[in-house]
């Protein structure tokens, strides 16, 4: 069966309007990633300990999991400062399943990590592995 070209009209002027805003697009993903700045050696010790003792709850790069929160949003809206980042890192909060890292993390990976998760949080470093100076 055929049917009549009147009505196909519409669907060809459809098919070329998404072809012609497809072909402006740019060719590649790089094209319209920007150039990300290189992490200080805090973000990048930061984000070295993070990995190691707070990705497997938090999730990689700090966006949640399934058992821990977004740290980002906590950060980035200034709702968990940095002393008391360090004081629950530290202490931890084992009524909610958070162990406690003190006698595993010295202060100064704590404040990288948190250097790491503020500029996470700001988009200044993108996700995956930071690059380093």
């Amino acid at each position: 069966m055929r049917f009549p070209s009147h009505s196909s009209l519409p669907v060809r002027l459809a098919l070329m309007v998404v072809l012609a805003a497809v072909s402006a697009l740019p060719r590649s993903a790089a094209a319209q990633t920007p150039q990300a700045r290189a992490a200080t050696k805090a973000e990048y010790e930061g984000w070295r300990q993070y990995m190691t003792n707070c990705a497997r709850c938090h999730g990689d790069d700090g966006v949640g999991g399934v058992m821990a929160p977004d740290l980002r949003k906590a950060v980035a809206s200034d709702t968990l400062k940095e002393t008391t980042f360090r004081t629950t890192v530290s202490e931890g909060r084992v009524a909610k399943g958070m162990p406690s890292f003190k006698h595993t993390l010295h202060t100064e990976q704590i404040d990288a990590i948190y250097a790491y998760l503020r500029a996470r949080a700001s988009g200044e470093l993108p996700a995956g592995r930071p690059k380093s100076q």
